[in-house]
């Protein structure tokens, strides 16, 4: 049950004054952003059609202004009382079917085909969201006759999750060749669980993101599935496992009916907003079906099964699952008294989360085939790229102005909560709980900042989860007090109930967007080529390197060609932003003995970038450590048209330097 201060059920009068004042307040950000598009577009705005929007904008700011002096009085307006019924006949319920029909499309629509590439800023298709979201809310209240707020958040909610599902399943395609950055490698690393029958060899299980890949493996379980079914089956876990972890939550924290729906749509986009990866919702899924502060026996077996998954996904997750079941004991169990012996449940969870996280890594090295166990740590000896914190071309927002943006909104519902009712926790229990959040919140942004990482927010992930845990628990009314009932915590004031809201579905607003389309004649002409080739190479009793796409051998897209393990795209890019010199030096070596017939790689760029550049670094990196040695020892000899791809032989005699210093 909800804490009864909450404005979670606000007057009639209130739910539009807080609608009108957010709309005033977009609409003025609108303005200002559709202004400077115009500026920048040289658009004459007294003879363009753009001319509306800024009218509609300004209208909609002294139309605001308006209607909050008329709800600043005692009493309601009279348009206030007429905007509260109850539903209508059939007729009327089906209007409001098409009213909310409607509202879903307008969204779209604004997007796509009226700002489209024109208006790409935010702003304009947030006012848009907004009065889209209140038609949906009238034609609700049409069918439902329920209040607005309620009716208000479910409408903008359940539109931003459709937008983020479908945002996952837009590259379903058996469009060959990766989307993006070694896309499709991801279902190669995948496949190496079954590289035995795929391959007819036994090769190196992965040594990054292990767990991902497990997951991401279970559909070799069926011989002969497409490429297609293996994009569409990692949509599902990223919706599925999200999905499943947010209702979890809700349902833990004794929520139903609306309530339910609203808060675990709400945390569906919550996770999207790091995003918090699907591999590590295994882990939150498991701390919220079988911890409870009841059953510490119990308890200790999902925490001990949790770190064990964090073990063989990444060394920054292996205190997580403790400290998610940690927080829920300090959250929900009073000190009363107890003095050290309150400490042993959690001290025992810590300790053997822990340990079976490391037990588990540890075991996984030695099982894994991987000859060199220092890949493993590669990311302890990468460097740290400390401007990522601040706004920068690789990521705008900048790490810390992202995490903040993302956090402040929890972090001040949470202050206002407990503001006056401090006292009500013990202050070691306080302590504790910020303690883990701080840890969580330094450690995601060293990982933020090594090189490979800083693009978004997911390596916050670990924090943001535990600031839902914590900030829900007093939400929900779940927090007990010392004196050992769940009190009623503090209000949270409307401008931050707006923010949190608001906040995720400014990330889920922004993928909205047309189909990507592929050319999949020229695939098939390229597919033929590398076929040829590679064939011929095989023929004449040569290795062929896929050093990327290498999903094309996973799935029989290029057949009769022996797989070469080594020197895949990403582990080599791992090793040059790491300077393995070990690896490095061995593929030198097999690049100046022509080892390989042939290679199949990107077409390489050898010009160096700056911090200016997105991913600059890492570009350098690549072209220090692989991109010149590659086109020292090996030059391209076919260009392919539908992918940056290009096919390499061996150079007439290559003099090749090593990168490293002798």
């Amino acid at each position: 049950m909800l804490n009864a201060d909450l404005p979670l059920k606000p007057s009639p009068a209130k739910f539009w004054q807080s609608f009108i004042a957010l709309s005033i307040a977009v609409s003025v950000a609108a303005f200002y952003q559709t202004m400077q598009q115009i500026l920048k577009l040289n658009v004459i705005l007294w003879r363009s059609k753009w001319i509306v929007l800024p009218v509609v904008f300004a209208l909609n700011i002294i139309a605001g202004i308006w209607a909050l002096r008329q709800l600043s009085g005692g009493q309601n307006p009279r348009w206030v009382q007429k905007l509260e019924f109850n539903a209508g006949n059939i007729f009327v319920r089906l209007a409001g079917v098409l009213l909310f029909l409607a509202g879903f499309c307008a969204v779209w629509l604004a997007r796509l085909f009226v700002f489209h590439k024109v208006l790409p800023q935010l702003t304009p298709v947030i006012w848009v969201f907004l009065w889209a979201g209140i038609l949906q809310a009238l034609g609700l209240k049409l069918i439902s006759g329920r209040k607005w707020h309620v009716l208000f958040v479910s409408a903008v909610l359940a539109q931003g999750a459709v937008f983020q599902i479908y945002s996952q399943f837009a590259y379903l395609t058996d469009y060959p060749f990766s989307i993006g950055y070694s896309e499709a490698s991801r279902h190669y690393y995948a496949s190496l669980f079954f590289a035995k029958p795929l391959y007819g060899i036994k090769t190196a299980l992965p040594f990054l993101h292990p767990s991902r890949y497990m997951l991401l493996s279970l559909p070799f379980l069926a011989d002969g599935l497409p490429l297609w079914l293996h994009r569409a089956w990692q949509a599902i876990l990223w919706i599925g496992l999200t999905a499943a972890s947010s209702m979890l939550l809700a349902r833990r924290l004794g929520m139903k009916g609306w309530e339910l729906f609203i808060f675990s749509t709400w945390a569906f986009l919550y996770f999207f907003q790091g995003a918090v990866y699907y591999h590590l919702q295994v882990c939150v899924i498991l701390i919220l079906t079988g911890v409870s502060t009841r059953r510490p026996a119990r308890s200790l077996l999902f925490v001990i099964a949790a770190s064990i998954w964090a073990g063989v996904s990444r060394v920054n997750w292996f205190p997580v699952p403790a400290m998610l079941a940690i927080a829920f004991y300090l959250l929900e169990t009073p000190i009363d008294k107890k003095g050290w012996r309150y400490w042993v449940t959690p001290f025992v969870w810590g300790i053997c989360g822990l340990a079976a996280a490391v037990v588990s890594q540890f075991v996984y090295i030695n099982i894994s085939g991987n000859a060199d166990a220092s890949s493993f740590g590669s990311s302890f000896t990468s460097d740290l790229l400390w401007n990522r914190l601040l706004p920068n071309a690789t990521y705008p927002l900048g790490v810390l102005t992202g995490i903040a943006l993302v956090s402040a909104p929890l972090l001040l519902a949470l202050f206002q909560m407990a503001r006056g009712n401090f006292s009500r926790l013990h202050p070691l229990r306080w302590a504790a709980l910020a303690a883990m959040l701080l840890a969580l919140f330094l450690g995601g942004l060293i990982v933020s900042v090594k090189i490979g990482g800083g693009g978004d927010l997911h390596n916050m992930d670990a924090f943001l989860v535990l600031l839902l845990l914590v900030a829900a628990s007093f939400f929900s009314g779940q927090a007990a007090g010392e004196e050992g009932s769940n009190p009623v915590w503090g209000p949270i004031s409307s401008p931050v109930v707006a923010a949190v809201l608001l906040v995720p579905l400014g990330f889920a607003i922004p993928k909205i967007g047309f189909l990507p389309r592929f050319d999949h004649s020229a695939a098939r002409q390229d597919v033929q080529i590398i076929q040829e080739a590679a064939s011929q190479a095989v023929a004449g009793g040569g290795e062929v390197l896929f050093m990327t796409e290498r999903q094309l051998l996973a799935f029989k897209i290029i057949n009769g060609v022996p797989l070469v393990p080594e020197y895949e795209q990403i582990e080599l890019m791992e090793m040059a932003m790491s300077g393995n010199r070990d690896y490095l030096e061995q593929f030198y070596s097999d690049l100046e003995s022509g080892r390989f017939a042939i290679i199949i790689a990107e077409k390489q760029s050898l010009v160096e970038q700056g911090r200016e550049d997105a991913f600059g670094e890492e570009n350098n990196a690549w072209v220090r450590y692989v991109g010149a040695p590659l086109s020292c020892a090996y030059e391209p000899v076919e260009s392919l048209a539908s992918a940056n791809l290009q096919i390499f032989v061996p150079a007439a005699n290559p003099s090749c330097l090593s990168p490293f210093p002798k």
